[in-house]
């Protein structure tokens, strides 16, 4: 096979950011980014990927940098503290030290104290955190979610908690991530979760602030999660009933209009109420599954399609750097789904008539995937269409290895692979449940089962 270089040369090309996934950040990667070579409009749609992933992996650097000035700074202060006797007269050396962020930064008192209390938690309770931040592996919002998930835990539950959700960190949005830690936290530290729950509700309140153009927000803040969801469910199934009776209003105006109404003591309308399962759940409950993380994906794709999977990665990864990815990754990904056709076919059956799946087999899809099998959906999957990966009717079937809960916006996303001569999103099930999406820019993304 030939090497990089002699393909660069074959082809007479040399492309600024071809290839750059591997480059850390830090001063180097700075002068890339700032470098004469960073013509936008030069750049292929891969190469714009890769610029976009290396400014955020650039930033979570820069992020990390600021807070451990924080960290050095904060320790100077209690070490101040230590030494020296309180005075209620004046202020004490941490919170000077609040005051001096605010000012350094430009930010009020409430914020710096937030970047001051992360940046303490980075240091001595989340070192991986820390660490992960300062490689560019997560952005400052992810570490933020993993301080405040773990906040009041005992230093060896964060440490355990924080060596699970940093394995795969990168493919997981924030959303993905809280869950992930909420499941683990429910799991490890029942009482501690109990407890920190009772004291956040204790701080529970109104709120209002101006949203700008003459318009405002209210909202209800830190009241119990069931509390909130039993709402939540009621003012949607009205809504429902009111859209079903020739209501011209969007479901979240509805929904909207009914809080305002009740609390100004307007009763809720008689309208027809929906089944539950119409009704769409602001946090539903989130078993946990076994595999839920990708822990048994041996047991569930085989050991024959792991060993495919890993030649797919080896394939695509040398010819990722080409310009012509889209269409080599999508020939890779079809030549792994037919050689696993025999496989699929012993392990499945097939063998549902009809393009409507039976209940039965619907429950299995939504249970083989709680959410939107895109990989930074959280869509729950009840509430998804199920989807024929390969088109019913041509070469695809009603049947397990060929059907995945997307969405209506992602299953729209989709349909657009190649429309109108574009370059489009591809979906391809090599085995059931592995979904592998190849976008325009010919980037790459793998959802398992029971992606959480």
């Amino acid at each position: 096979m030939a090497s990089l270089a002699e393909v660069k040369a074959f082809r007479g090309e040399e492309r600024e950011w071809e290839d750059r996934s591997w480059f850390p950040p830090g001063p180097q990667l700075a002068v890339c980014l700032s470098g004469d070579k960073n013509r936008l409009g030069d750049l292929t749609d891969a190469e714009l990927c890769e610029r976009m992933a290396a400014a955020r992996r650039q930033a979570s650097w820069a992020q990390a940098q600021e807070l451990a000035a924080i960290a050095e700074l904060a320790a100077r202060r209690h070490a101040q503290d230590e030494h020296h006797d309180p005075d209620y007269r004046v202020l004490s050396a941490r919170e000077s030290l609040l005051e001096e962020v605010s000012v350094a930064l430009a930010v009020t008192g409430n914020a710096a104290a937030t970047l001051v209390h992360l940046a303490e938690r980075l240091t001595h309770q989340l070192p991986g955190t820390q660490e992960a931040l300062q490689a560019g592996r997560i952005d400052l919002a992810k570490a933020r979610a993993i301080s405040d998930a773990t906040d009041h835990l005992p230093d060896h539950l964060c440490t355990r908690i924080e060596d699970t959700v940093l394995d795969g960190v990168e493919e997981r949005t924030t959303g993905q991530l809280r869950g992930k830690i909420k499941r683990l936290v429910r799991r490890l530290a029942p009482a501690e979760l109990a407890e920190q729950t009772r004291r956040t509700v204790k701080g529970r309140r109104l709120e209002l602030w101006e949203s700008g153009h003459g318009a405002a927000g209210l909202a209800l803040i830190d009241i119990p999660a069931d509390d909130a969801a039993a709402v939540h469910n009621k003012l949607t199934a009205v809504a429902h009933g009111l859209k079903q009776d020739g209501d011209a209003r969007l479901i979240d105006q509805i929904r909207a209009d009914l809080a305002l109404q009740l609390l100004r003591g307007v009763p809720l309308p008689e309208a027809v109420r929906t089944p539950p399962a119409q009704a769409e759940p602001s946090t539903p409950a989130v078993p946990d599954t076994p595999g839920g993380d990708g822990d048994s994906v041996a047991e569930m794709v085989g050991h024959a399609a792991r060993r495919r999977l890993e030649e797919l990665r080896a394939h695509v990864e040398f010819h990722g750097r080409l310009a012509d990815l889209p269409r080599l990754a999508a020939r890779a990904v079809e030549e792994l789904h037919e050689r696993l056709a025999p496989l699929r076919d012993t392990a499945c059956g097939h063998g549902k008539p009809g393009y409507r799946p039976p209940t039965a087999l619907r429950r299995q899809i939504e249970a083989r995937h709680a959410t939107c099998v895109f990989p930074t959906c959280n869509r729950r999957s009840e509430h998804c269409d199920i989807d024929h990966t390969t088109p019913y009717g041509t070469r695809g079937t009603t049947c397990g290895c060929n059907l995945a809960p997307l969405c209506r916006r992602h299953h729209r996303t989709k349909q657009t692979q190649g429309a109108n001569g574009a370059a489009g999103w591809r979906l391809f099930q090599p085995w059931p449940g592995v979904l592998i999406w190849i976008t325009p820019a010919g980037t790459w993304h793998i959802t398992l089962p029971s992606r959480q």
